[in-house]
């Protein structure tokens, strides 16, 4: 069985469907769903309920807040290792319409990771580390994930990363976020997060160059599927989607199906059609309860 250790966010996720028309003063009535979240936590919890042994390390409030978001990593199998901070639990609100989404980001305490906090006894036996994009961009989680990537890569580990959106990569500058993440082995990012790290167009163009730094990873283009890469071998999947859902955290869930399924097996292709299956069943998974 794989040993997979994870580091970066764990957030609440508050996910509400705008209408068209908001007034200036007073209310409207939608549909707002509230669920665990986080890049990190989200791969986590996936992971493990793919018949991984899961580690996560992390840091919350605490609060209420941080208290659900524990439980929710035990419930799902997952061994926790959360710092408890004075600020209050990391809150991302997803505001979904017709064209698009915006996310609102209260880090929180995800900031107040301290790298002292990390024990190395955790990395006896693992066999990855995965780390959310989110964790190389906030100067706190910069040196904890330091701290991990050093760690894994005196034990041999392999290493897999999931980047953060485009927006944040271009605030922080393409050039260093590539070179921060140059022990990476897999990457698994979505078709702008691809675009703004190669300055590629085209999907083939961009897994081509991301193949040339990264040997295995899979560029996700929403709707159409993916694109997966070993090497100069390509495996191309469509997605299986369902409309009218909320995809935040599908692209958590994608990594993790793909991940698992390659650290086991070896073979992108089934990797491939495992993170599309992963991703399907989180969407549906939404769909019944909204």
């Amino acid at each position: 069985m794989t040993r997979i250790l994870v580091l970066g966010d764990i957030n609440l996720d508050v996910l509400a469907s705008v209408p068209a028309l908001l007034p200036t003063d007073g209310e409207v009535r939608t549909k707002v769903l509230v669920e665990p979240g986080g890049s990190a936590a989200n791969f986590a919890r996936t992971a493990a309920s793919l018949g991984a042994t899961v580690e996560f390390i992390g840091c919350v409030g605490g609060d209420l807040v941080g208290d659900f978001l524990v439980e929710s990593l035990n419930r799902s199998g997952v061994i926790p290792h959360v710092q408890r901070s004075k600020k209050q639990s990391g809150t991302i609100v997803s505001l979904n319409r017709d064209g698009g989404k915006t996310m609102l980001c209260s880090r929180g305490a995800n900031d107040s990771m301290n790298p002292s906090f990390i024990d190395e006894k955790w990395f006896d036996g693992a066999d990855h580390l995965h780390i959310s994009g989110y964790a190389f961009l906030s100067e706190a989680q910069r040196a904890a994930a330091r701290s991990v990537v050093a760690i894994a890569q005196s034990r041999e580990m392999s290493i897999s990363i999931d980047p953060p959106p485009a927006n944040v990569i271009s605030s922080y500058g393409v050039k260093p976020f590539v070179d921060e993440i140059g022990a990476v082995r897999i990457v698994v990012p979505n078709l702008e997060e691809g675009r703004i790290m190669t300055g590629k167009g085209d999907p083939q163009e961009i897994v081509d160059e991301l193949a040339a730094s990264f040997s295995i990873g899979a560029l996700t283009i929403g709707r159409v599927g993916s694109i997966a890469w070993q090497g100069t071998k390509r495996s191309v999947q469509r997605a299986e989607m369902i409309d009218g859902v909320d995809p935040t955290g599908a692209g958590d869930a994608f990594a993790a199906g793909f991940i698992v399924s390659y650290l086991e097996d070896g073979d992108v292709d089934q990797a491939n059609r495992d993170g599309v299956t992963a991703a399907h069943s989180q969407l549906l998974q939404r769909s019944r309860i909204t």
